[in-house]
């Protein structure tokens, strides 16, 4: 795709920071869609989180010929430490972020961007809508739309109605003010939900913007970080933990709602994904937030399909190792018993 007149940006209104780690499948596309963006007053901040794939490549010709795109690489630390670095080197007043299997709508950063400044300075994030796309870029589901906007921490904290980490535009100076994103490091090797968290600690002090219209595609691939049930568990709580150590007036049912809704996602998304433990260990979050799900048929169909799945690869292993296990000598066989009793020398 060819893009009208590519320039280096003097100041550019918004940095766009693509942190990407074996992208090269979806990088092109992506890349695609932010150098296509109707708003061109932008920098794009690539950062190689340690890829083994051709994603430096792909950076690398993306900036050879559009010099808005800068590549930076560093050793393996985690989606989180990569945006981090991207913004610590961004210099636009907003700070877009876009997963590298992630598409924009062309309109996407315009239609923010006139959002937050409408808002002033009291607005810290604004957000859109965003539809779900497969790995051949088909849309699977259509936008969830929410409402929400303006003093949303309690709203934001029940479900993040924000979606996934390639809707927001931050506010550079919010940024600044309040931290980036938690680390792997810092969630104790996990990840998954730091977006969510940088959303709540914005939401704290600032009011929240929306653009009610559908402008990301937002991409269900297998293997991705969203997929592994247990590490975005682990990651929420590590969030959730966060949000209670700097907002102890928040009443209890808050977190417990979080909790029933996340991890019933969670429930959801694993069972779609043919994951049975990850779903069955899920739901049993789910219900210790909230025991009342037990009455929700599609809960309880969701672990019974999880239970046989189990039961059938538990069976399935048995069989394997069974048929793999050597064939015991001289317990009785017939084909043994001749051996043993064969004459020596030559058979005549």
């Amino acid at each position: 795709m060819l893009h009208p007149s590519p320039r280096r940006i003097t100041q550019p209104r918004v940095s766009v920071i693509v942190p990407a780690y074996n992208a090269e499948k979806w990088l092109p596309a992506t890349l695609d869609s932010v150098c296509s963006q109707s708003l061109r007053e932008i920098e794009i901040l690539v950062v190689d989180d340690g890829s083994t794939d051709s994603t430096h490549e792909i950076a690398a010709a993306f900036a050879a010929r559009d010099p808005r795109v800068i590549l930076i690489r560093q050793d393996n630390a985690g989606v989180g430490a990569a945006r981090n670095r991207a913004i610590a080197a961004a210099r636009g007043d907003y700070i877009a972020p876009l997963d590298a299997d992630d598409l924009w709508y062309p309109e996407k950063l315009a239609r923010q961007v006139d959002c937050m400044e409408a808002g002033g300075d009291a607005m810290g994030f604004a957000y859109c809508w965003s539809e779900k796309i497969d790995a051949a870029g088909r849309v699977v589901t259509g936008a969830f739309p929410s409402d929400s906007r303006g003093s949303v921490l309690a709203d934001l904290l029940i479900r993040n109605f924000v979606g996934n980490a390639s809707v927001p535009i931050f506010r550079a100076t919010a940024l600044k003010e309040c931290g980036a994103y938690l680390t792997r490091d810092e969630q104790h090797g996990m990840q998954g939900c730091e977006d969510w968290e940088l959303l709540l600690r914005i939401a704290e002090k600032y009011q929240v913007g929306l653009v009610a219209e559908t402008l990301v595609m937002y991409r269900l691939a297998p293997g991705c970080m969203s997929m592994d049930a247990r590490s975005m568990g682990e990651s929420y709580e590590c969030a959730m933990t966060q949000v209670r150590q700097r907002n102890p007036d928040l009443a209890p049912e808050l977190f417990r709602t979080s909790a029933a809704n996340f991890y019933s996602y969670l429930v959801a998304k694993s069972c779609n994904a043919q994951d049975p433990s990850g779903c069955l260990w899920a739901l049993g979050k789910a219900l210790r937030a909230d025991p009342m799900l037990i009455a929700s048929r599609r809960m309880r169909r969701m672990g019974l399909k999880s239970l046989a799945e189990l039961a059938i690869i538990k069976l399935r292993g048995l069989r394997d190792r069974k048929r793999s296990r050597p064939i015991p000598q001289g317990k009785g066989k017939k084909e043994d018993a001749l051996l043993k009793h064969r004459p020596a020398g030559p058979l005549l």
